[in-house]
């Protein structure tokens, strides 16, 4: 941190404060509603965890405290009464010498080692505390406020864009496919017509059952997790053994695709990807299918791709899909029965190049997104740290240093504490 500014003294974070009890009144997540009379706070992402009524947990707030999370490290700041969420939820009141929301900013503004799912309450108490001059701190909680609310602002307006982005990409993958997207250059003329997937190809097939392993085998198997959102990833393979025969009816061919069919998650089911060459020498697994057409002079794989992540097949297969088992399938005949539009082949290519020109523009607003929210993120640790290294605000050397208030406030203290009884001394008596 450098050098303590004037004024400023620096102790240990456990001197900073009281640690409020939270016995016999922490409740698990399991045991909160959506609406109820307390809200409950733990140290998850979410400001509020649940809801309860038991009058008897709450934590009756007078001054604001803190949550800090042992096991995630996330600061919160409370102001009204509460329950506390169970495992790993620290309540902390500032002490008198420091302002309660300079006490929240530094506890943010401190780093402490991430030791994953570990408890981590040991390293934020003997870390270093920055105390500033009681004017001072105010100064500084003051201007935090006012500059991190519109970066919270900034923040917020940006979070909207990947919600817009992914409506945008919807839309065009639903003009696409209806023929609105290419309409002007079809000049009135019918869109296609309408087919089964079955109709255009001539297998679709399952995956091998064999198990798979990272330690042994001379064939990589691609898995759920190869595909992703665009394509097929090749990091993370599994490898198993397969004869000759075994391997030609599993094969992977350019413009073949392969279909999620089978998973815990609904989102995931009918996820798609495109077979480039770069997979040729791969199978696939058994919660895959594999979707080979019959004519390529007249069906673009491209153009299925988009069809079958378009918001009007997903609708069908996430309804075929569905399952109160917790195991969300759809089979080879359903695939097969998916109905889509089917243009000429001239029409597929125009429709192909003009949603990956759309989706370019859309990528390029994604990255922008990302580094704006990088830059944010950063910003809000880059104020925190000025703060307090003392140059965030201007200090004012007639102000009475944190040494002397901590002085102050400890005699204030010692004055308070009741008087200890003097033992009297024993007298014998004499005879």
């Amino acid at each position: 941190m450098g050098e303590l500014p004037d004024g400023w003294v620096e102790v240990k974070s456990n001197e900073t404060f009281e640690q409020i009890s939270t016995t016999n009144k922490k409740v698990k997540t399991k045991e909160c509603f959506d609406t109820g009379l307390f809200p409950v706070i733990d140290q998850g992402q979410k400001i509020v965890a649940g809801y309860v009524d038991d009058e008897s947990k709450v934590i009756e707030v007078v001054d604001p405290v803190c949550i800090f999370g042992d096991h995630t490290r996330i600061i919160k700041w409370v102001e009204e009464n509460f329950v506390p969420g169970a495992d790993g939820t620290k309540v902390l009141a500032a002490k008198e010498f420091l302002l309660p929301r300079y006490f929240y900013y530094q506890l943010r503004e401190l780093e402490l080692p991430d030791k994953g799912y570990s408890r981590h309450f040991q390293f934020l108490k003997q870390s270093k505390f920055r105390v500033a001059p009681l004017n001072e701190q105010i100064r500084i909680a003051n201007k935090l406020d006012s500059l991190l609310a519109k970066v919270e602002a900034a923040q917020t307006r940006l979070d909207k864009i990947p919600t817009l982005l992914k409506r945008f990409r919807q839309s065009v993958l639903a003009a696409a496919t209806s023929g609105e997207l290419t309409a002007e250059w079809r000049q009135g003329k019918q869109f296609g017509k309408k087919v089964n997937i079955g109709d255009i190809t001539s297998d679709i097939k399952y995956g091998t059952s064999k198990k798979c392993s990272y330690e042994s085998g001379n064939t990589p198997v691609l898995r759920i997790p190869n595909i992703n959102d665009w394509g097929i990833s090749l990091v993370d393979l599994k490898f198993a053994d397969f004869d000759p025969k075994e391997k030609e009816k599993l094969s992977l061919k350019p413009s073949d695709l392969l279909i999620i069919r089978s998973n815990g998650s609904l989102e995931l089911v009918g996820k798609v990807a495109i077979i480039t060459g770069n997979e040729s020498d791969c199978l696939y697994a058994g919660y895959l299918i594999r979707i080979r057409f019959s004519n390529l002079n007249e069906t673009l794989p491209q153009y299925i791709f988009y069809a079958l992540r378009s918001p009007e097949i997903r609708k069908v297969i996430e309804i075929n899909a569905r399952s109160t088992s917790g195991v969300n399938n759809i089979n080879s005949k359903e695939i097969a029965a998916l109905s889509i539009n089917l243009p000429s082949i001239d029409e597929q290519k125009q429709i192909v190049r003009r949603v990956e020109s759309l989706f370019t523009l859309a990528d390029t607003v994604e990255k922008q997104y990302q580094q704006a929210r990088q830059r944010t993120d950063k910003l809000t640790q880059s104020l925190l740290a000025k703060a307090f290294r003392g140059e965030l605000v201007p200090q004012d050397p007639s102000e009475e240093p944190a040494e002397k208030l901590l002085a102050r406030i400890q005699a204030e203290r010692e004055k308070l504490k009741p008087a200890k009884k003097t033992r009297k001394p024993c007298r014998r008596s004499v005879l």
